[in-house]
């Protein structure tokens, strides 16, 4: 499933150097993501957050991408499409390891950070 443009749309993309990339974004309340997670009062799910890290991981790599390990990852405050229609993802590349990158992220927004994630990332 292609999450851009169906859970989130980019609004902005900056690059700083070669190794960190901030999109950014802003949820789309109608995706049936938020109308199963929960009707009446949608949250942004944590595995929909790690694909948008990865996602924002893939566009600044140029490579596709699977997250294969978390060394950390707080959910440091509740997100939904209500409370922070617009957030930054913040994606760092930390390192480079055997079959990719180790890379730090971000998602938050003027007010507060909703993930925090430390990985490694493999070029499939």
């Amino acid at each position: 499933m292609k999450f851009e443009d169906y859970y989130y749309k980019v609004y902005s993309m900056h690059t700083n150097w070669a190794d960190s990339m901030m999109e950014h974004i802003a949820f789309l309340p109608d995706c049936d993501i938020f109308r199963g997670h929960f009707p009446g009062r949608p949250v942004c799910p944590g595995a929909c957050n790690l694909q948008l890290i990865k996602d924002v991981a893939q566009r600044l790599t140029e490579h596709k991408l699977f997250i294969s390990a978390i060394k950390q990852c707080r959910f440091t405050a509740l997100a939904t499409p209500d409370t922070c229609p617009e957030v930054d993802v913040q994606v760092n590349i930390t390192g480079r390891t055997e079959a990719g990158y180790s890379v730090t992220a971000r998602i938050s927004d003027e007010q507060q950070t909703y993930v925090e994630f430390k990985g490694d990332m493999t070029i499939v």
